[in-house]
């Protein structure tokens, strides 16, 4: 069945809870736009191997366009199913339709947040702003919102992460602005600046004074909460008004009062998280050179006024207005840079390697390997307005896509002329993606909204707070500062119990301590919720909060990024989020150990084993090795296959192993 992108889009907000204006998407490419296209694409790109003698890759047969489709679109191997149901189907526009149908999917949606998450550095559990931030990311990626407009509203973003989550892309890197700029020209405008953040770039024409000037558009960042400020200031004056007018007819003023000096010590714990959370650009601020400052056109300490690096000069521009001016800088398509670097990531998540390389480093010396394609996918890119799914749907639909792997590695660093995708293996999110099929026999591609309800949760909890009567936040206000008082205690009987454990001289005294030490510490976790008052109105409405609740058949877009080290994900090269696009598929002898024996990875015989059961209900041998083939390798044994293999079905354990073989071979691991 095929379905339509609005669909999708109306299910999945249907199912968010991210509280924020919804998006209305720009008018992108038709059907027949992204068909000429994806003809114009092949045609320039056969033009150029012609000139060099060279000729594309054959057309691959439907088996291994199906599972090519399948993981480079949505992200995982189709299901037995899916598999049976494009083999059943015999009409000539059957690869299209499916292009179509998994573009248009949830699927791509948590393939493409994988692919996003890595290049941003998304780390959802980094305080409450990384939760905000995964969301927003998420939903936004989902309802087709413009890439250049996600960008400006990132870069453009100020105040809570409650109100803003897109402020989380510099709360990312919360008192590292310097390092958050150049992640920023890197990531958006494939320019590495970061050499001249310490003295003048080796091999540019950057000046370190020039890297501070780029910086300096966010000289006023101030991490504090404007909004917590003004909910203490209200209380202020709803509980002690300003002094009246002396017989001099001048007021008193109003910091001096100690009063408000304890009100803001009962408050100001109150909001203690809030500054965690929040960005706020303080006009006055500016940026300032290094203390060891060394050369001669500027002082050090001295403030740097803020201006580009190249493309269209912003000097002058008013403090006020320094960021709203740099995120429409970076993301304008007048812009040098931002349109061809991002077309161009498009293309290497496609094809697996740049039209341009290295992706984050756009020397002006360097020729790409295509440059009509690349003038082409840049105009492509701005008549798409933006939306990456409908300029992906071009790349997909394009013959280049159905085309034989090229049959060599390209060199690090280089961009040769492109015959057919480059063979890579399996992404960690792939592969554990896959397993979840193998292990499910089928999959639901959805969001599960578990992250989402977090969220929401966290934001109502936040409103209520700002919200709240005077009288009552200073009750709370009480609350948490004897709640403090209380978990300082249990914080020292724990230690001292923990000591007493140690030297306690025979084992009753030992079993007495050790329980009490138990107790101590149930003490103080409980306090510890109460001495944060989010925690605590959780507990009064009763609702969202803790860890993550997914089950084993969620996706891995559905779990907290990054993974944990040790886990499937981690150890098949699942990025740890701290530098852009940093998950690799490096081969290690723990994976292949991991696939002969990780409980994961035992498809046929672990808890609740799908294919495992779905064998025990087939008794002939064929049947049995083409049901395995289908689901590993989205295909249909051959016949010297099938004369090899038929006799290891007979055994349950040698099937098994024979099985476990087949995960570790290049062919499933590998995307043909």
């Amino acid at each position: 069945m095929k379905y339509s992108m609005k669909v999708f889009r109306g299910i999945f907000a249907l199912s968010s809870f991210v509280l924020t204006i919804p998006f209305t998407a720009a008018a992108t490419l038709g059907d027949r736009e992204v068909e000429a296209a994806a003809v114009r694409i092949d045609g320039l790109v056969e033009a150029d191997l012609a000139a060099a003698g060279l000729k594309p890759n054959a057309v691959i047969d439907d088996g291994t366009f199906l599972r090519r489709a399948y993981m480079g679109i949505i992200g995982r191997i189709p299901t037995e199913e899916e598999s049976r149901s494009f083999f059943d189907d015999t009409s000539e526009g059957k690869r299209v339709e499916l292009v179509d149908t998994l573009v248009a999917s949830p699927g791509f949606d948590s393939h493409f947040f994988n692919w996003a998450g890595d290049l941003l550095r998304l780390q959802t559990k980094q305080e409450q702003f990384g939760l905000g931030w995964h969301v927003w990311l998420r939903k936004s990626l989902a309802e087709d919102k413009p890439w250049d407009v996600m960008v400006r509203e990132m870069l453009g973003s100020q105040g809570h992460a409650a109100t803003d989550p897109a402020v989380g892309y510099y709360l990312r890197d919360r008192n590292m602005q310097l390092d958050n700029f150049s992640n920023t020209m890197q990531v958006f405008l494939g320019r590495q600046i970061g050499c001249a953040q310490c003295h003048d770039h080796p091999f540019d024409d950057w000046s370190q004074y020039d890297y501070y000037q780029m910086a300096a558009f966010g000289g006023g960042f101030t991490y504090k909460s404007e909004d917590a400020q003004n909910v203490i200031r209200r209380v202020a004056n709803d509980v002690m008004p300003p002094p009246a007018k002396d017989s001099s007819g001048k007021k008193g003023k109003y910091g001096k009062n100690k009063g408000n000096q304890a009100l803001q010590k009962t408050l100001n714990p109150v909001f203690k998280d809030f500054n965690k959370n929040a960005l706020y650009d303080d006009p006055k601020k500016f940026l300032r050179l290094p203390d060891d400052y060394q050369y001669r056109d500027a002082a050090p300490k001295s403030e740097v006024a803020a201006e580009t690096l190249f493309g269209e000069h912003l000097a002058a521009i008013p403090p006020a207005q320094r960021r709203e001016a740099f995120a429409k800088w970076v993301s304008s398509p007048e812009n040098p840079f931002f349109t061809k670097v991002i077309a161009n990531r498009m293309w290497a998540r496609v094809f697996g390697h740049g039209l341009q390389e290295p992706l984050d480093d756009w020397s002006e010396d360097i020729t790409p390997a295509h440059p009509e394609v690349l003038a082409f996918l840049e105009t492509t890119m701005k008549e798409a307005n933006y939306d990456l799914r409908a300029f992906s749907r071009v790349l997909f639909r394009t013959e280049l896509f159905q085309r034989e792997c090229a049959p060599e590695e390209a060199e690090t660093g280089t961009a040769p002329l492109v015959q057919g995708p480059a063979l890579r293996r399996m992404t960690a999110e792939q592969l554990y993606d896959s397993m979840l099929v193998l292990a499910r026999g089928e999959i639901d591609d959805a969001p599960s909204g578990q992250i989402d309800k977090e969220w929401a949760a966290y934001t109502h909890k936040v409103e209520t707070l700002l919200n709240m009567e005077s009288e009552k936040l200073i009750e709370v206000g009480e609350s948490v500062a004897q709640a403090e008082k209380e978990f300082q205690k249990a914080q020292a009987e724990v230690r001292r119990l923990k000591v007493a454990i140690s030297e306690a001289e025979t084992a009753e005294a030992r079993k007495q301590a050790e329980l009490a030490f138990k107790n101590a510490q149930k003490k103080q976790f409980a306090l510890n919720k109460l001495r944060n008052p989010l925690a605590e109105m959780d507990m009064q409405m009763g609702g969202g909060g803790g860890g993550n609740k997914n089950k084993g058949s969620s996706r891995a877009s559905e779990f907290p990024a990054p993974f944990s080290p040790g886990s499937l994900v981690r150890e098949f090269g699942g990025s740890d989020r701290s530098i852009p696009s940093s998950g690799d598929t490096i081969p290690t002898v723990p994976q292949a150990l991991a696939l002969l024996n990780d409980y994961q990875t035992d498809i046929i015989k672990g808890k609740g084993s799908a294919l495992g059961s779905r064998l025990s209900t087939v008794a002939d041998a064929e049947e049995k090795l083409e049901i395995v083939f289908l689901r590993l390798y989205a295909c249909l044994p051959t016949a010297d296959e099938k004369e090899r293999y038929l006799p290891l079905t007979g055994d349950r354990d040698t099937f098994r192993d024979f099985i476990r073989a087949m995960l570790t071979s290049n062919r499933f691991i590998f995307v043909q």
